[in-house]
């Protein structure tokens, strides 16, 4: 009887203890949210989310819920909220935030973290703003974008290696991330809708800027392609390489792309076997694109390369800097011969074939403080080169130099058959242009080679779509002679002769 007597003591005291509670008064400034459009009067609610729910008597737990939500009774876009933690949790300190929740959409939480102390007799946090943003004016602008994608590279190519249009989708992510932009109307997945033209996949969205973009006009927002169902692409169905970006233009505008090759590779299979990869990098004409200098190739320390495959180090990750060759992150090249650079692997049987992406940087003096210092190394030739993996080979040799001559799309028109104009001026002294049609979307190689059949230089080697196209042909290093330039596509090949006279 006693220790019943004892126990119920117990309980009552504590009963007691918990009984007394501290008042903790929440306050939250909405005004400016308002006025950027994340909270809609009459709409929206505000929360208090923190560590302290479960102490106060939160049966979901932490971080989580409604159930401690603020009103505003006077119509000052002050909202407030008091509520009770017992006070045996005297001397506890919590973090807690302010989160917006719109009925239908995402909760939108602060990145502002705060914290109380829990002290009697009561606790009253300061007034502040919705995540510290006071006195910012946001100009909203609303665009139309149409978007146009040409897939025809991948549609239907290769056996489980395609875009099959009877189960794949494309779509178009993003426009309202980390608040660059919101309220996104229309359909993300593109539709082909010209039976002439089966790859070509188009589709429109309206977005209005958000407050992470306060000034409308001339700041951006960042998006991407997405093929779906993932599991048949790589990269989990992602656009690799970086995120693409639209500048948001005046009020009510429509801003339509121009036709938009996605970089998105499909899952062709695995190499049977071990494969034999060497890629030969030429420097003579190199120059850093940060800048614009020429690169000087009597100091270079290392050449490295990334991709999109392990055996390419990775250009997804890592700092474009020289602890990425440490990391494997950046492959190495050996110096060959001159101006000659030499990249030489064995790329692993089971390792996913078909199309990957590259891209070198130099490393040199000074090289790691251009650009202040970010990403200095990926100072190459602002585009991602390609590289076939084949899987019924065991060897590949790959060609390519630092700079790719600027090629220039001259028109919109779609030639009806492939072909390579004779270049001009010829003779020419020192640049000469080609001009080449390619009636559908291609993977295409323009080449200079000697007389004798010596690659001299490689001016494309990449996807384009059906089009006119114009390269200029540099031959400032090389001695007056015949040259022969050699157009190739996957089923064509024209070569044309060129007369270089100093």
């Amino acid at each position: 009887m006693k220790e019943l007597k004892i126990l119920a003591l117990v309980v009552l005291i504590s009963a007691f203890s918990f009984s007394q509670s501290i008042n903790v008064t929440f306050q939250v400034d909405m005004s400016i949210q308002v006025i950027e459009g994340n909270f809609i009067i009459g709409t929206s609610n505000v929360v208090v989310r923190g560590d302290f729910q479960s102490d106060a008597g939160d049966p979901g737990g932490n971080w989580q819920g409604n159930l401690f939500q603020l009103t505003d009774t006077d119509d000052d876009t002050i909202y407030t909220g008091t509520f009770q933690i017992p006070q045996n949790f005297s001397g506890t300190t919590y973090d807690f935030t302010y989160v917006i929740t719109n009925p239908g959409q995402n909760d939108y939480w602060e990145v502002t973290s705060r914290q109380f102390t829990l002290n009697p007799p009561s606790v009253i946090n300061p007034i502040v703003f919705f995540n510290d943003e006071w006195g910012t004016i946001i100009t909203e602008v609303t665009n139309t974008i149409n978007f146009t994608a040409d897939i025809s590279s991948i549609l239907g190519v290769g056996i489980g290696g395609s875009f099959d249009p009877n189960q794949d989708s494309l779509l178009v992510m993003g426009l309202d991330w980390d608040n660059y932009g919101k309220n996104v109307i229309g359909n993300r997945k593109m539709e082909n809708t010209d039976p002439f033209n089966p790859g070509i996949y188009t589709t429109s969205l309206t977005v209005t800027s958000g407050s992470a973009a306060p000034n409308g006009v001339g700041d951006s927002t960042n998006w991407k392609f997405r093929a779906v169902p993932d599991s048949r692409f790589r990269n989990s169905g992602w656009e690799t390489g970086s995120d693409r970006w639209h500048i948001y233009e005046a009020d009510g505008s429509t801003v339509t792309l121009t036709t938009i090759v996605p970089r998105i590779l499909p899952s062709f299979g695995t190499l049977p076997s071990d494969l034999d990869l060497k890629i030969y990098l030429d420097m003579t004409v190199a120059w850093n694109r940060y800048n614009g200098l020429p690169i000087p190739l009597n100091e270079l320390e290392f050449i490295g390369i990334k991709g999109s495959e392990d055996f390419l180090g990775n250009i997804e990750e890592g700092c474009w800097c020289p602890d990425d060759t440490s990391t494997g992150l950046m492959k190495l090249l050996n110096h060959y011969s001159g101006n000659w650079w030499l990249y030489h692997t064995i790329v692993p049987a089971g390792t996913y074939n078909g199309l990957v992406e590259y891209k070198f940087g130099a490393m040199y003096p000074g090289a790691d403080t251009i650009n202040n210092g970010v990403f200095p190394l990926d100072n190459g030739y602002d585009i991602r080169r390609f590289l076939l993996v084949p899987n019924s080979t065991q060897s590949i040799v790959e060609i390519t130099a630092w700079f790719i001559t600027d090629v220039e799309k001259l028109d919109d028109l779609i030639p009806s058959y492939y072909k390579l104009e004779q270049n001009y001026p010829n003779p020419f002294n020192p640049t000469t242009k080609i001009r080449y049609c390619i009636p559908e979307y291609s993977f295409v190689t323009l080449k200079v080679f000697t007389l004798l059949g010596e690659e001299i230089e490689t001016l494309v080697r990449t996807e384009q779509s059906a089009g006119v196209y114009e390269a200029t042909f540099d031959a400032s290093r090389l001695s007056s002679g015949i040259y022969f330039c050699s157009l190739q596509t996957r089923e064509h090949k024209f070569t044309r002769k060129m007369m270089l006279i100093k």
